[in-house]
């Protein structure tokens, strides 16, 4: 196999990274510079509880950008407020003329609580900050985007959401799920108006893995931070060819993340009947069903429950 050429879409385009201070945030900045584009390198210094902290670490990666020959500037703006967030996206503006492409990748462990004794400022922080965070970056760049008919938008959100089963407050996985749907939902609609929005569930190196001994070992031993940015850098250029997609990614592995169904148990006319046919309702031994969108999930159910085929059903 032939090895491809270059890729040179990625040239002269305006990214903004959050938390791009260390870890995976740093090693996006950093790849997306190397293939010629102006980065501006969002991190507020903050600790992984969600305390703020100074510029230092986004500044400390432009010297390593800029040394290197690319360009970037640093940002301290807390993604999860507003003003700040309007007040990063108009600077960036004001200094490189337009926003090409946005990562969403900030986010916290925040401070451990259990599901029967919840630290609620830690619960909410976590929702402020990777979910909050997510769309309110995305509601301040989209009409830049709309108005030149382009953009690529990468968000963050875990392999967590599948369930670790250790109990807890939820609050981390709880926020990343919400990240896979605005995802799934707006990434269906931004194309029209030449966005594309896809998510990344990534395994790596983090200071967040490190928190727990058995994810850190795993982590040091098979996810090299540095080998997710090249799918994310993948998604930020002009040939990504998907919308509304999320992707397990680490260790050198895509691979798309999704939600799917089964035909189940249908004409179901008592409590009971449903008990009794648990094994169907779960879908043992049927092959699952991945509807492209809400409206497909529709039809299907539709269709198994009634034996009526509505075909594609478009949005109003």
């Amino acid at each position: 196999m032939s090895t491809p050429a270059k890729l040179t879409s990625l040239k002269s385009k305006v990214a903004i990274v959050t938390g791009a201070g260390g870890g995976l945030g740093r090693e996006y900045a950093l790849l997306l510079a190397s293939y010629g584009a102006t980065i501006v390198v969002n991190d507020y210094g903050g600790s992984i509880g969600g305390d703020r902290g100074t510029i230092d670490r986004a500044q400390l990666v432009v010297d390593e950008i800029t040394a290197a020959g690319g360009k970037a500037s640093a940002d301290a703006h807390d993604v999860s407020i507003p003003e700040e967030v309007e007040a990063m996206v108009q600077e960036t503006v004001m200094k490189y003329g337009t926003i090409h492409i946005l990562i969403n990748n900030a986010g916290i462990a925040g401070k451990a609580s259990s599901h029967d004794n919840l630290n609620v400022d830690s619960y909410l922080r976590h929702l402020q900050i990777s979910t909050f965070g997510t769309i309110l970056c995305i509601s301040k760049v989209y009409s830049i985007m709309e108005k030149q008919g382009y953009g690529r938008i990468i968000n963050t959100s875990s392999d967590s959401i599948y369930g670790m089963g250790i109990g807890g407050d939820t609050g981390y996985c709880s926020s990343k799920g919400g990240v896979f749907a605005m995802t799934r939902d707006l990434g269906r609609f931004s194309p029209r108006h030449g966005i594309k929005i896809n998510s990344i569930a990534p395994s790596a190196v983090s200071r967040m893995s490190d928190l727990s001994p058995l994810i850190k070992k795993i982590s040091h031993e098979h996810f090299a931070t540095n080998l997710v940015a090249y799918f994310v850098v993948a998604l930020a250029s002009e040939e990504c060819p998907v919308s509304g997609e999320q992707f397990s990614v680490g260790g050198g592995r895509a691979a798309r993340t999704t939600l799917a169904t089964v035909p189940g148990y249908c004409g179901g006319e008592s409590v009971e009947d449903y008990l009794q046919n648990f094994d169907a309702v779960l879908g043992k031994g049927n092959d699952v069903y991945i509807p492209v969108d809400c409206l497909d999930q529709v039809s299907y159910s539709i269709r198994h429950a009634t034996g009526i085929d509505l075909g594609k059903i478009e949005p109003m």
